[in-house]
């Protein structure tokens, strides 16, 4: 309620829900009296919201809840507030974590949600300069202005243990322990020499506690900023000292007259003094917002119905296995040319192993995945033996690059296996193809594929055309059979000259 979205004020909170601790907010928010009780600003908001929650709170089996949430909160205007990419990751980090969560489009409980937000890490602006440490981490660190915050509190109470020691040095480096007798808590506490170790215990925490304070004193180099509180007495008129424990009493001599001066009454010389206390910032939509429209295609503007009826499948005449070994083959390419995946480093071995358990989660048969991973491995070790294979891998370029614009009056989307920038500037668009033919007829083979896949190019070339202006070549890549064909612009294709 006090997002931009809504962008109440604590008046208008207080006269939505103040006197009223059985309904829910929605409950309140649906009461035209309650409504009537608003500012103008705050009314207007909240039937906003109501407006945009209501469908939202319906139920609908079909719908995640993470896909209502979201859909509410680009209704509401969230994204307008965001300026960074990192805050948009972290709204979708939470949406992630209640995808997690649900069940049946609700949260179970909702206890397990917070705890696991508190737990998620979140991305933070790369230029961020503050940093939130202990005392111990700042040893030897230095920073332009530190600010230490709680040094009123007391510190949580050392447990009190059933037996004490004591080091007691003697010379020649030398130790001595001294150990206080064991028996009832009574006459432990009375025994002297428990007495003796438990204070010196004390005064040893004391003072590693006051070398600590120095340690984050000094690290400053401009400014330190000191905050902490201190009780007042029964009738108000006085300030009490802070905790005998505290890192505030151990400061207390320097800083108690600043503590004084700010509770001294205010004089009539002091009126225009600027007022400590400010109302927290309140953000609001000046008006209703509306996501904006996506850019426009690439190409011209083109009525709904251009828009493909369903997918086309393409080459169905391929094979279940022959269309998983170029699932898998690609895999291993991408990540190569990528970085990601050094493939001289793989053997045989491991590029099975690793083929097979994509094969798996793929859905195919353990028994059938022997076929399949025989070709990846030979194609992949066909690429790292072939010169031009290393050349399309490790030069400049993009992989898997997807790609959606108007090809021949109609919306297409293509995904390029590789794109592959030489040294004069030029942009090949390398489709990889597994197939192999074994016989005589090579070349009739490969003339029979450049004419078949040609189409296929002169739609990636036009796409790829469209948002790149340097000069683009296309080929196909064999690596079973160490060929790399040149599929040439034609006429009647878009681009060609």
């Amino acid at each position: 309620l006090r997002a931009p979205w809504a962008g109440l004020d604590w008046q208008d909170l207080h006269a939505l829900v103040g006197g009223d601790a059985e309904r829910t907010v929605w409950e309140l928010i649906t009461d035209e009296h309650r409504l009537a009780r608003l500012s103008a600003a705050g009314r207007a908001g909240l039937v906003r919201l109501r407006d945009r929650l209501a469908p939202e709170l319906r139920p609908q089996p079909d719908e995640s809840l993470r896909t209502r949430v979201e859909r509410l909160w680009l209704a509401l205007g969230g994204p307008a507030p965001l300026t960074a990419a990192h805050e948009f990751e972290n709204v979708y980090r939470y949406l992630d974590t209640l995808a997690a969560l649900e069940s049946g489009g609700t949260i179970p409980d909702i206890t397990t949600l917070e705890e696991m937000l508190d737990i998620e890490r979140v991305s933070s602006s790369a230029d961020s300069r503050v940093q939130v440490m202990t005392m111990h981490r700042a040893k030897g660190l230095q920073f332009e202005h530190v600010m230490l915050y709680g040094l009123g509190r007391t510190p949580a109470r050392t447990e009190r243990r059933v037996l004490s020691w004591f080091d007691m040095p003697e010379g020649r480096g030398a130790v001595e322990k001294v150990i206080s007798p064991v028996g009832p808590r009574a006459e432990v506490e009375a025994d002297p020499i428990h007495r003796f170790i438990e204070r010196s215990l004390a005064a040893r925490e004391s003072e590693e506690s006051a070398r600590l304070l120095y340690v984050a004193c000094t690290r400053a180099r401009q400014s330190l900023h000191l905050v902490g509180h201190v009780g007042v007495a029964k009738d108000g008129s006085t300030l009490r000292s802070p905790a005998s424990s505290s890192l505030l009493a151990m400061l207390w001599p320097a800083v108690r007259p600043a503590y004084e001066a700010a509770f001294e009454p205010v004089t009539g010389d002091a009126v225009d003094e600027p007022d400590p206390f400010r109302q927290p910032l309140l953000k609001r939509h000046a008006k209703p917002w509306h996501m904006a429209k996506p850019e426009p295609l690439p190409g011209v503007d083109l009525p709904p119905s251009a828009l493909p009826d369903k997918a086309r499948v393409d080459y169905d005449w391929v094979g279940a296995g022959a269309r998983f070994a170029g699932t898998v083959l690609h895999r291993w390419l991408q990540l190569a040319s990528s970085g990601r995946v050094a493939l001289g480093g793989l053997d045989a071995q491991a590029l099975a192993e690793q083929s097979r358990c994509w094969l798996l989660e793929a859905g195919v048969a353990p028994d059938r995945t022997g076929p399949i991973i025989e070709r990846v491995v030979a194609a992949v070790e066909a690429t790292k033996r072939d010169p031009r294979g290393r050349w399309l891998l490790a030069g400049e370029g993009v992989s898997e690059y997807a790609l959606t614009g108007v090809y021949q009056g109609r919306i297409e989307s293509v995904v390029l296996d590789r794109v592959r920038i030489d040294e004069d500037g030029t942009h090949w668009i390398v489709d990889y193809k597994t197939g192999s033919h074994e016989g005589g007829g090579r070349d009739a083979f490969l003339a029979a594929e450049v004419e078949r896949y040609a189409p296929q190019l002169a739609r990636y070339r036009a796409l790829y055309g469209a948002v790149c202006p340097a000069p683009v070549r296309c080929a196909l890549y064999y690596p079973l059979l160490g060929a790399f064909v040149e599929v040439p612009a034609r006429p009647g294709d878009p681009d060609h000259d």
